[in-house]
């Protein structure tokens, strides 16, 4: 099966929107995971994809008039593969549409597929930690064959070494690692415990009985990203863009496709990757 998952930047022009949607539509994905999506670009999408199977997390939220400002971004799962919406309240976030599941009912049948947006720490200060606890608690829980995918946000960092570096940690000028957080956010989380959130599925994802799809095909000596500060290619890049999947599948290729982002159609680049 062939898979992407990506973050739209919450774009709204209709030309954008729809050079997104024809560079994903020029291979045959099986499924399509979007993150960062808004009411207006869903319309847009779905029409665009209307004769693919196409379920949004803002179609299980019941009140829309609550998805502005910081709960404004939904999640998308495109398919030709006829899929059932999963019931995700179970899932103990504070932003509830920042995960989509859904259930692949034919060809693929019974593997399930997730795709989250993790809320940025800068802004979000403890969401973030509560959604990946959340998110982690879920999925320790559930047994199935799944993939998830998503911009979760972190690590800040991966060694050569295959060491990771979370947001809940620092790194001073001598490259000591220590536990640290921003300030403003001291009063209400320790950094031990951010680190843990994020490390236990970024880096502990084998736990979850789930493989990074990315790192299974490619070493740590590999270093590619698909997100950019300031949009400098060669320094501060992040590899954010996950995909993950159960330890019963096997991944062929994965890998991170930089001429969306180069060509600003997001500010991240789509990570793709083909799963048997």
């Amino acid at each position: 099966m062939k898979v992407i998952s990506w973050n739209l930047n919450a774009r709204s022009n209709e030309q954008t929107l729809n050079d997104q949607c024809h560079y994903l539509k020029s291979e045959n994905y099986d499924f399509i995971t979007l993150q960062e999506v808004t009411l207006k670009s869903e319309v847009f999408i779905k029409e665009f994809f209307k004769d693919l199977n196409c379920i949004s997390s803002f179609d299980l939220a019941s009140d829309h008039s609550i998805l502005i400002n910081k709960r404004k971004y939904g999640q998308l799962i495109i398919s030709p593969h006829k899929l059932q919406s999963i019931d995700t309240k179970k899932i103990e976030i504070p932003f509830p549409e920042r995960v989509l599941g859904v259930k692949v009912v034919e060809n693929y049948k019974n593997i399930e597929i997730y795709t989250t947006h993790v809320p940025p720490g800068s802004s979000n200060g403890i969401i973030k930690v509560q959604h990946y606890e959340g998110l982690f608690k879920f999925l320790e829980s559930n047994k199935s064959k799944k993939i998830l995918s998503g911009d979760f946000n972190s690590p800040k960092e991966e060694q050569g070494s295959g060491e990771v570096i979370t947001w809940g940690q620092k790194i001073n000028k001598k490259g000591e690692i220590r536990f640290g957080i921003n300030s403003k956010w001291r009063n209400d989380c320790e950094p031990e415990r951010w680190d843990a959130a994020e490390r236990n599925i970024i880096q502990n994802h084998s736990q979850l009985g789930m493989i990074d799809v990315f790192r299974s095909v490619n070493d740590y000596s590999v270093q590619s990203y698909s997100w950019f500060l300031h949009g400098n290619d060669k320094n501060l890049g992040r590899r954010y863009d996950h995909i993950f999947c159960s330890d019963s599948f096997k991944p062929i290729s994965c890998f991170y496709d930089q001429k969306p982002r180069q060509n600003k159609l997001s500010d991240h680049s789509p990570i793709i990757a083909e799963i048997d």
